[in-house]
């Protein structure tokens, strides 16, 4: 293992210690979770091949339910509350960091909030993701959100005013 973490930190241009803090992170913030919440592995190109067989109807469905339901459970199960703290600060960071579906940014100006969301799924993802930020949103701050999207990107604008 030890020579394995030495060739890695040489590859990537990093130190060995580096390596090792971000397994640790990952263990502690995602996968000992994780597996009592049920996350699983998949390949990448089984899951964007899962997303082609859905229409824009079913993929916005799908972003609705999740946005609803599923988004409120992982809030309760990893932060043990459901709130706008948790929601903006913590669901969007672990997701893009360690589920790695998509790049996660945000801005704050005041109360003035732009999330962006940035894949590269196509249109299904964004119409998912359109529908799993407008529910959750909706569901967890009482507040409607204007969304935009293209095929690679979904913006959501919101104020906590």
């Amino acid at each position: 293992m030890d020579a394995r973490l030495q060739g890695l930190a040489e590859e990537r241009g990093v130190s060995v210690n580096f390596l090792v803090n971000r397994s640790l992170r990952k263990l502690v913030e995602w996968d000992s979770q994780g597996e009592k919440f049920g996350i699983v592995s998949l390949p990448l190109a089984l899951v964007e091949r899962m997303m082609e067989y859905l229409t824009d109807e079913e993929a916005r469905e799908l972003g609705e339910w999740v946005g609803r339901n599923l988004v409120k459970e992982f809030l309760t199960f990893w932060f043990k509350e459901v709130s706008a703290r948790t929601l903006l600060k913590g669901y969007p960071r672990l997701a893009a960091q360690y589920g790695r579906a998509f790049e996660y940014e945000e801005r704050v100006e005041g109360n003035h909030w732009t999330l962006v969301l940035k894949h590269s799924g196509g249109r299904n993802w964004s119409a998912y993701y359109e529908e799993l930020l407008r529910a959750v949103l909706l569901e967890v701050l009482g507040r409607e959100t204007t969304i935009e999207s293209t095929e690679g990107q979904v913006v959501a604008r919101f104020s906590l005013a």
